[in-house]
């Protein structure tokens, strides 16, 4: 007995031998039973038998494998698999590495998604050809016991290398039911390399207007750069197709070093000759390890579709160009040198500023371990096309800042103390009144020294003391910004106006409480601060209605626990502790979506500020089974008798290969320029794979009439 098993293993042993040395290199076979002809060099397969070549395996009945003529017969069924690609049929009949067969009874799943099942299957010549097939992504006993979305399609083809479909005489099934026909279509797999051709068309139709088609066009011109060309084409009542059109066309060019956008949008709003155009560039260059540039434009003759009631165009320019550069004297410094420029083409409103270039140098050294010196130098030169009160033609202004930190810890307190030396000279030159040309020169110091008291690891008692030192004052023009805030941390900030074109002339002291504490095992901040001015009567203060020496209060608290965050950031006044401004942020996630923000400001917080403002911004939503969710959003101004309003309805029905979505948008918001009061009814329907299908009605009437009808493939 143990001499025939070892005579048998000895005829397999060289039997598998004579198969591998007759057999590809690169094919591996494992079967129980095999038969190997030696004379016609034929390998017979018996059931369960697996084939192994390059990254493809196949699983087969029966099946004959002959090398001398380069073919493989299988009988009964097989299952061929390759990475996320599955084959599965029946008596297939092809060369020995199927780069061409013939099989029938076929299903196909295309990267672990799209399914196939044909009647029959022929691969030649890189493609494969289904016969008679069902095309589908989703599951195949879905939400209806059968998949959401379909194709019953006569022949498709597949291309391997370019890993694109087409399909001849398909029917797109919803639910099973027939609801359009395509003669032709095509799409590209999820490995497709970019590929120039026309993207999703859409078709418009809106009751009482005009029509329109728009057929984008994607054009890659190398690996790094591409083009879509988005063309629309407008068609009146009387099929006039040339008097009305809209061309977008958009460049992308990316390199390791950067990328340039540029965006081209022309359009020809009626019968006449005249075309609007404007062209965006946006670029950032990476020049070498110490310099980025950067530049941005923008050339137009276009009229204002946004809160406008231009019927000209405003025909201006603005480009804006900038280069960073760092390291540039030694290793911890920066240079920023721009060039920004918005003029009026037609000169209609001197109010533009044409040109301004600056320049800008940082540098920061640590003298010690607690010592830092920072120095800033901005240079600009703004020119205005006319002058007028209060804007010059032209300002040359040079400012510098230079500070002095040091950061020291002893036990449980934390110092931070800061010297700040800020100069601005500047020229102003008005081109039509001379006489109001002036020279300015403004310097003043700054000194901050901010203390934590750690006393508990929770507690954090803050006091900053701010005193500003005016060395020369002269009347300076304001142009970095007409901002103004009051919260939390800007009370801290050693300048409580922006920029330092404006200077906060005040010496005060800001004493605060900073806590982290534990409520109910959930983690809660809270702080809270007020300020005292020594002198009441200042350039911030006037600004936000400051009668007294001490400052209202500025309180901010939040929480996150379970499914729940909630914030608070309120302005209290400083003696009955009234609210002035009130921001709520409130958001649930669990049973439901719901998302709170509301905004309340006082008329009296503001000097500028002529009325009360409330406004609430909401949103519920509700996932009602696994393919089902409904929300609701409103923006409310609860002071203006709901107005501006803005709600949305939205209903969504999902599976994991499709979207039905619904919704019913009101705005009743009209500012007397283009946002007029509307209603809209949108349906849209995506499919994975193939595109969307989306009808939408616009009227001032709940279904009054009929509406846009758009599709895509």
């Amino acid at each position: 007995m143990n001499k025939f098993i070892i005579i048998s293993l000895i005829i397999i042993f060289f039997l598998r031998q004579i198969i591998i040395l007759n057999a590809n290199d690169d094919t591996y076979i494992n079967t129980s039973n095999i038969i190997y002809d030696e004379k016609n060099n034929i390998i017979e397969l018996a059931e369960n038998s697996k084939i192994n070549f390059n990254d493809t395996n196949i699983l087969v009945d029966r099946g004959i494998i002959d090398y001398d003529n380069d073919t493989i017969k299988i009988f009964g069924n097989f299952y061929l698999y390759q990475e996320l690609n599955i084959l599965s049929g029946k008596n297939l009949v092809g060369d020995s590495k199927l780069n061409n067969f013939t099989t029938s009874e076929v299903s196909y799943i295309y990267n672990n998604d799209l399914k196939i099942d044909s009647d029959k299957a022929v691969r030649s010549d890189g493609i494969v050809t289904f016969y008679n097939n069902f095309l589908t992504p989703c599951e195949l006993d879905g939400y209806f016991n059968c998949p959401t979305w379909s194709l019953r399609i006569n022949e498709t083809k597949y291309n391997i290398e370019k890993d694109k479909f087409d399909h001849f005489d398909s029917f797109l099934q919803i639910a099973d039911y027939k609801v359009f026909y395509l003669p032709y279509f095509s799409h590209y797999g999820s490995k497709a390399p970019r590929q120039k051709g026309f993207l999703t068309p859409i078709f418009e139709f809106n009751i009482g207007d005009d029509a329109g088609i728009i057929a984008p066009y994607y054009l890659p011109l190398k690996k790094e750069t591409e083009i879509i060309f988005k063309p629309k084409i407008i068609i009146d009542n009387d099929f006039n197709y040339f008097d009305k059109y809209t061309l977008n066309t958009i460049i992308n060019h990316k390199s390791s070093g950067g990328d340039l956008f540029v965006d081209v949008y022309n359009e020809k709003l009626d019968d006449n000759a005249k075309t609007y155009s404007s062209i965006k560039f946006n670029s950032k260059q990476v020049l070498n390890k110490n310099n980025i540039f950067s530049y941005e434009a923008l050339i137009t003759n276009s009229i204002s579709t946004t809160r406008s009631i231009n019927e000209n165009p405003n025909t201006f320019e603005d480009i804006f160009i900038r280069l960073d550069s760092y390291e540039l004297f030694d290793d911890s410094d920066y240079l920023r040198s721009e060039l920004s420029t918005v003029e009026a083409l037609d000169n209609t409103n001197s109010g533009f500023i044409p040109l301004a270039p600056s320049i800008k140098y940082s540098s920061q050294k640590l003298l010690k371990n607690e010592l830092t010196f920072t120095n800033d130098l901005n240079l600009v030169n703004l020119k205005r096309n006319e002058s007028s009160l209060g804007k010059p033609s032209e300002i040359l202004s040079f400012k510098t800042n230079n500070s002095l930190k040091s950061n020291h810890k002893s036990k449980n307190t934390i110092f931070y103390n800061k010297i700040n030396l800020n100069n601005n000279i500047a020229s102003y030159e008005y081109e039509h009144s001379p006489n109001l040309d002036d020279e300015v020169f403004h310097s003043n110091i700054i000194l901050s020294s901010d203390v934590f008291f750690n006393l508990r690891q929770s507690v954090t008692p803050r006091i900053k003391l701010i005193q500003n030192l005016n060395l020369v004052s002269d009347n300076v023009i304001n142009e970095d910004s007409k901002a103004i805030t009051f919260n939390y941390y800007n009370q801290y900030s050693d300048n409580r106006l922006y920029g330092i074109d404006l200077e906060d002339n005040s010496t005060r002291i800001v004493y605060g409480l900073e806590n982290k504490i534990k409520f109910y095992e959930k983690n809660l901040q809270f702080n809270l601060n007020q300020s005292y001015d020594f002198n009441k009567k200042n350039n911030y203060t006037k600004e936000i209605n400051q009668t007294s020496n001490f400052s209202d209060i500025a309180l901010e608290a939040k929480t996150n626990f379970d499914n729940i965050f909630f914030k608070i950031d309120s302005r209290l006044s400083n003696r009955e502790l009234e609210k002035k401004e009130m921001n709520y942020f409130f958001q649930y996630n669990d049973v439901v979506d719901l998302t709170l923000n509301y905004n309340e400001t006082d008329a009296k917080a503001f000097q500028n500020l002529s009325t009360d403002t409330q406004f609430l911004e909401a949103s519920l939503g509700k996932k009602m089974n696994d393919n089902v969710f409904l929300s609701v959003s409103s923006d409310l101004d609860l002071k203006n008798n709901y107005s501006p309003l803005s709600q949305t309805i939205k209903l969504s029905i999902f599976d994991e290969c499709s979207k039905l979505d619904i919704s019913y948008t009101d705005k009743r918001f009209n500012d007397n320029y283009n946002t007029q009061p509307s209603e809209i009814i949108n349906l849209s329907f995506t499919m994975d794979y193939l595109g969307f299908f989306r009808y939408e009605q616009k009227s001032n009437v709940f279904f009054e009439e009929t509406g846009d009808f758009n599709y895509g493939y």
